[in-house]
């Protein structure tokens, strides 16, 4: 076979083609290193990387890492010219994936990745290093190299991602999640490595050079979507220099703003709010004003409008900084006066510019044109800018306050809900979206009220909720509103008069009577409920009214509700309710007697019988501040349950009884068996010693437990409510009450069985035995502090304890004398049969 040159004169391929050139192996490359023919030709050297590498161009092996790292490392250290093609070509070959020849590989060699990446360190820029040892015409390859070693495997789980998201998963932890948690075995080799500071400083020195600073932001971009990457990134103040990044890019729509902004929102996801307080620096806040207004003035594409809403998430997550909202409402040091505003006044300015430009206008003119559009992210930016000034309204700076009250934003928001307002800035939005932003305006209101109640109610605040609430059917309106009026009654009385004034209460008890849940479900009521009780909180003309109105029927048929104490749905509820007993009735004797006309006495007794531990509480107390009008002591003793048909007090030393065994008290033939703890025998302070570990442990498993609900607190705020209340109730002693309501009735106004008057004779003593336990823990205390108390204080306190023994003794010898009596009278009716038994047989 031959060949032809331009002249037309022929060839072989023998004699034109070079010789063919053996395959190197990596111990070949590296053994030219340390031999003393080659060790001083670089350039020999530089060359036989650079053909080994192209031998590697699928990727180097997995079981040559600790070979080239050798390579790489005296390359590095030669730092001369010629050797940089090789050191390039190195990091070229290295952005292919590394490959395994066997499975062993994976345990055997990728532990030495982070080494491999080590010995890249020196390349990247340093401050700490001589500028004659750096060599920053590598630090580009090693760059890319670093890019495309984290970005490995991340696009394809990307596309799992995808499919995940389509298959809507819920059981199990996304592609995303995983990475997040995990990382992948390139992330991982990056958190060990040692090159973060590193590539900060390498981004730091660059800041000004794209070509260098898109492929580092790039490579940040892929390290911080694994957790532990994006916590050491953070705690080394990446996300202030990127934010120093934004500033310093002339034109806000570039590229590098997007991956700017990338980097912080990932990073806050991963890491948590907590790693934006680097922020909280006054140039950084001014540098968001310039930026922003920046923005706002020129900015008009789409995405100009997304990268205004993600500045203003930025700005809503630093105003819950104190010391950063002191940045925003701090005035700049300028001779201009329009430069003297500050970044809270700007912020209201564009968050209520069409609004008070088209106030009573219904229709848009030439004159007259709105500044924001309706598209969805004008929308996305009215929620936003309006969250950000509640944010900053609820951590009840001073000048913050000041700055609202002076600005229309009360006003702003009351135009959306107030139902005579006819204003273009309102009608222009769609039914859909008036709706979004009529629910976000309310719940704005409803949290902003408790810092600026006077100035809401100088706008007619509360009338326009009132009319509101009238008018809408919608029930999630209703719900928000009912909110905003539950925090407004928290208020003094006064306050509490101007809301009643406004007719709250009309509306409130009309919704109450409307047995449809379709139209008013159960979260409606419950809320409707707690807002009367706290308008009739310490206001008797609040509490006038509610009678005037009739409502005082309207508790007892609430308390008639047979799912109120049995239905987990109702317990809450149940807790509004007896709450609204408690403080719009009794205590009002006219009222009061109105409820016991009503059979309410009855109703209550029979809802204490049925309902749960976490309402036992409050229904206790409740009977037990109604016992305090003697009109109500005949409703007491004439009751019967209609369902076992024990009397009241029956039922009071039933629910004593459950109390004692909760508290650990033993009984013997009806006879309390703790002569000195009659009450509390588990409470004893002499086992405190022996008992110290297992409390111990008991505080711990508690604090875990406390951990736990607080995690899962998220999954529902109901049950989360439910089970402290139900956790709190279990601290109290209800023995007390039991104590308190017979003490006021008597403790022998209904007929008791045997076993009933034992449990009375400790009930009426409750008060002494209390005392007595007391005084006990008091001598115990005070000998474990070597305390020696006066002659006096001696004699008084034993004096106290020996009578407290005593009246344990005399009431244990009144239940043993029951309990025999109740045995005599036994025997006799047992005698009484057998005669009947046997004079009938003598008869037949």
């Amino acid at each position: 076979m031959s060949t032809h040159t331009k002249l037309g004169f022929s060839r072989s391929l023998k004699e034109v083609s070079p010789p063919q050139k053996e395959n190197l192996s990596i111990q070949q490359v590296l053994e030219m290193f340390h031999s003393p023919y080659t060790e001083q030709l670089t350039d020999r050297k530089s060359e036989a990387i650079v053909r080994f590498c192209r031998q590697r161009s699928g990727g180097f092996l997995l079981e040559e890492m600790q070979e080239l790292i050798e390579i790489l490392r005296l390359s590095i250290a030669e730092n001369n010219q010629l050797m940089q093609p090789a050191i390039q070509k190195i990091c070229e070959t290295a952005s292919v994936p590394f490959i395994k020849l066997r499975t062993s590989d994976q345990l055997k060699f990728v532990p030495k990745l982070s080494e491999f990446l080590d010995t890249l360190k020196p390349i990247l820029y340093s401050p700490q290093q001589e500028s004659s040892s750096q060599q920053p015409e590598l630090r580009m390859p090693v760059i890319k190299f670093l890019k495309c070693f984290a970005e490995e495997g991340i696009s394809e789980i990307m596309k799992e991602e995808a499919s995940f998201e389509q298959q809507k998963k819920q059981t199990e932890l996304s592609p995303l999640q995983h990475l997040l948690k995990n990382g992948t075995r390139n992330l991982r080799a990056l958190n060990q490595s040692n090159l973060i500071e590193n590539i900060i400083f390498t981004m730091q020195h660059y800041s000004k050079q794209y070509e260098y600073l898109l492929p580092l932001l790039e490579l940040i971009s892929s390290c911080i979507l694994y957790r532990d990457l994006a916590a050491k990134f953070s705690n080394f103040g990446i996300l202030k220099d990127i934010v120093y990044v934004i500033f310093e890019c002339e034109d806000f729509r570039s590229y590098i703003v997007k991956s700017c902004f990338e980097i912080i929102w990932n990073t806050i996801e991963a890491v948590g709010v907590a790693s934006i307080k680097l922020f909280a620096v006054e140039d950084i806040i001014s540098g968001l004003k310039k930026l922003f207004e920046n923005i706002m003035k020129q900015g008009y594409k789409l995405e100009d409008k997304c990268l205004r809403n993600e500045i203003l998430i930025l700005l809503n997550y630093l105003m819950r900084d104190e010391k950063a909202l002191q940045y925003f409402v701090d005035k700049p040091q300028a001779h201009s006066i329009q430069q003297q505003t500050n970044f809270l006044e700007v912020l209201l300015f564009y968050a209520t510019i069409d609004e008070v430009t088209f106030y009573n206008e219904p229709i848009r003119t030439n004159q007259l044109k709105a500044f924001f559009g309706t598209t969805s992210e004008d929308l996305e930016f009215k929620k936003l800018i309006w969250s950000g000034i509640l944010t900053a309204v609820q951590s009840g700076n001073q000048a913050v306050l000041e700055a609202v009250k002076e600005s229309p934003f009360i006003v702003t928001l009351l135009l959306y809900i107030d139902p005579l307002a006819n204003s273009y800035a309102v009608n222009r939005w769609s039914p859909p979206q008036k709706k979004e932003i009529q629910l976000h305006c309310l719940g704005i209101l409803g949290n902003a009220i408790v810092y600026l109640k006077d100035d809401f109610y100088e706008k007619n605040g509360l009338f326009c909720l009132t009319k509101f609430l009238t008018n809408t059917q919608e029930l999630d309106h209703k719900e928000r509103c009912l909110k905003a009026f539950n925090n407004a009654s928290e208020f003094e009385q006064n306050y509490k008069i101007k809301i009643c004034d406004e007719g709250v209460m009309d509306n409130l008890i009309e919704f109450l009577q409307n047995e449809n849940d379709n139209d008013n479900p159960l979260k409606i009521k419950e809320l409707c409920f707690s807002i009367i009780s706290n308008l009739c909180k310490e206001c008797n003309k609040n509490k006038k009214l509610f009678r005037q109105k009739g409502a005082v029927e309207l508790m007892v048929n609430a308390l008639k509700n047979p799912n109120l104490g049995t239905s987990a749905r109702y317990a809450l509820y149940a807790v509004s309710v007896l709450d609204c007993l408690w403080n719009t009735i009794l205590g009002n004797r006219k009222s009061e007697a109105i409820f016991l006309d009503s059979e309410g006495l009855y109703v209550l007794l029979e809802f204490l019988e049925t309902c749960d531990d976490m309402h036992k509480k409050l229904t206790l107390s409740c009977l037990s501040y109604l016992m305090e009008n003697p009109k109500a002591i005949p409703y007491f003793c004439d009751w019967n349950s209609p369902k076992t048909m024990i009397n009241s007090t029956q039922l009071l030393v039933k629910i004593y009884v459950a109390e004692d065994q909760r508290f650990g008290v033993k009984y013997s033939d009806g006879i309390v068996m703790n002569k000195l703890r009659p009450l509390n025998p588990q409470n004893d302070p002499s086992l405190r010693s022996t008992n110290q570990q297992g409390d111990h442990k008991t505080k711990h498993l508690k604090s875990l437990r406390i951990q736990q609900e607080d995690l899962e607190s998220d999954v529902g705020s109901e049950a989360y409510l439910v089970r402290r209340i139900t956790e709190k109730s279990a601290e109290y002693d209800l023995r007390a009450i039991v104590f308190a309501i017979l003490y006021r009735t008597g403790f022998d106004k209904n007929e008791l069985l045997p076993n009933e008057k034992q449990m009375i004779e400790v009930i009426q003593l409750y008060p002494h035995f209390k005392i007595g336990e007391i005084w006990r823990e008091i001598k115990y205390d005070l000998e474990q502090d070597k305390i020696k108390p006066t002659s006096d204080d001696y004699h008084w306190l034993m004096t106290s304890i020996e009578e407290s023994e005593e009246l344990v003794m005399n009431c244990m010898n009144t239940q043993g004398l029951i309990a025999r009596e109740f045995r005599k009278v036994q025997e006799e009716e047992l005698t009484k049969f057998y005669d009947i038994i046997r004079s009938n047989k003598l008869t037949k």
